[in-house]
């Protein structure tokens, strides 16, 4: 098991004794499956009542989009499901070799050695332990991250042309447009990231942001931005969109004045 952002040592300890467990705990238990394939059409269903032992590729299990943990060769998935139903969900990019083990036959299979059963509980436990590692990590990360809330009145410059700045904004109430040499190329609206591009690479403003209403916004230091995003994809994605919108509309809107210079000459 592993993650794609960095977790704590003692995480990732406690997902390789997970893993050590495995070969001890499938010994002499019979196959359902031999290499079934698992394509990223038709992903595990935590449902199944199955368990699977990864033989080739990665999956990963998610919950509300976020990643939770990857599974790779020689992860046990599932297996937690096979006492209580899970909320969360399995997913692959590419094609996964699993060899399917019948859940049933499998806690039978524990229940009916001593031995197997205390290595059970210490998979359940350090899988359970790992979890716990993540949310105190994970959640302390968020609680470091405390945004200033800022205010402008209508006319106000929130962001000048041409200035270094290390600040993300986030637009909560009021509205604000674009400014590229003197011409108005686009508009902010509520809820939007903006200035990001400047704070994430240390690079000077390419445009001036003024306010065309009283608004609220978010501000963020760029280390602190850093952080969402390797923790938060929806984030990731909301910023994506954002940036994409504003490099459409001021394109669109780059045209329009060429159009209007062309015509007065």
């Amino acid at each position: 098991m592993y993650h794609n952002l960095i977790v704590p040592e003692s995480c990732e300890a406690l997902w390789q004794e997970c893993q050590s467990l495995v070969p001890d705990l499938l010994e002499d238990c019979p196959v359902k499956t031999h290499d079934r394939i698992i394509d990223a059409e038709n992903p595990l269903e935590p449902q199944s009542g199955s368990i699977y032992l990864i033989k080739d590729g990665d999956i990963y299990e998610n919950f509300d989009g976020q990643i939770i943990v990857f599974y790779e060769k020689g992860d046990l998935v599932n297996a937690d499901a096979l006492s209580h139903p899970k909320l969360t969900t399995y997913d692959n990019h590419f094609a996964v070799t699993a060899d399917e083990y019948d859940g049933q036959q499998f806690i039978d299979h524990i229940a009916a050695n001593k031995s197997k059963f205390l290595i059970w509980n210490q998979y359940l436990s350090c899988l359970s332990q790992s979890y716990q590692l993540l949310m105190c990590y994970f959640s302390r990360q968020d609680t470091d991250y405390l945004p200033e809330s800022r205010q402008y009145k209508k006319d106000d410059i929130i962001i000048k042309e041409n200035t270094e700045g290390d600040e993300v904004f986030t637009l909560l109430n009021g509205s604000a447009k674009v400014m590229s040499n003197n011409e108005e190329v686009g508009q902010i609206d509520k809820d939007e990231i903006f200035g990001a591009i400047a704070a994430l690479t240390n690079t000077t403003r390419t445009a001036t942001i003024v306010a065309t209403s009283d608004c609220d916004t978010l501000v963020a230091k760029s280390e602190n931005f850093r952080s969402i995003l390797d923790t938060r994809p929806d984030i990731v994605q909301k910023l994506i969109q954002d940036m994409a919108r504003t490099i459409v509309s001021g394109n669109d809107r780059i045209i329009e004045l060429s159009k209007e210079k062309t015509e007065l000459s």
